[in-house]
């Protein structure tokens, strides 16, 4: 039977931008990237208020962003060598952690969340040819393929 569930195999990203640190990281569940994706969701739903509430907006978004950021190193880092300037280990789990990482390497290690998570599977099945099944009025099965892209 083909396997179905996502690996628990992590990858090891040696950081350009920390020499001599590493992140191991795993990729998101299904259901994971769902919990991501409705994050985001949120981002674009409060994103629609008029102009009067353009300050909250954008405050609103990047709040989203932290939380789409906090959600993705929560869940994808396993293991680490990136430590505070007291030597201790920084805990992802933790919000504050984030607060504290340097900027180019938290910008490092999203990029590298980001290429392992890569959604392109989805876009394609998004816009693959679909055969649809149509029944004629004499009861004949008929196969037409069409794409979700072309309107019905």
């Amino acid at each position: 039977m083909p396997r179905a569930t996502v690996s628990t195999e992590t990858v090891r990203i040696d950081l350009a931008t920390c020499p001599g640190g590493f992140v191991e990281l795993r990729t998101l569940s299904y259901y994971e990237m769902m919990q991501r994706r409705d994050i985001m969701a949120r981002i674009s739903t409060e994103q629609t208020g008029g102009t009067s509430r353009n300050r909250n907006t954008k405050q609103i978004m990047e709040m989203m962003n932290a939380a789409v950021t906090q959600f993705e190193f929560e869940n994808c880092i396993r293991t680490h060598n990136l430590e505070d300037e007291n030597g201790v280990l920084l805990d992802f789990r933790n919000p504050l952690a984030l607060r504290s990482l340097d900027p180019k390497i938290g910008a490092e290690i999203g990029r590298k969340i980001d290429e392992l998570n890569k959604d392109d599977d989805a876009e394609d099945l998004d816009s693959s040819p679909i055969a649809a099944t149509s029944f004629s009025q004499d009861g004949e099965t008929k196969q037409k393929e069409t794409t979700t892209d072309e309107p019905s």
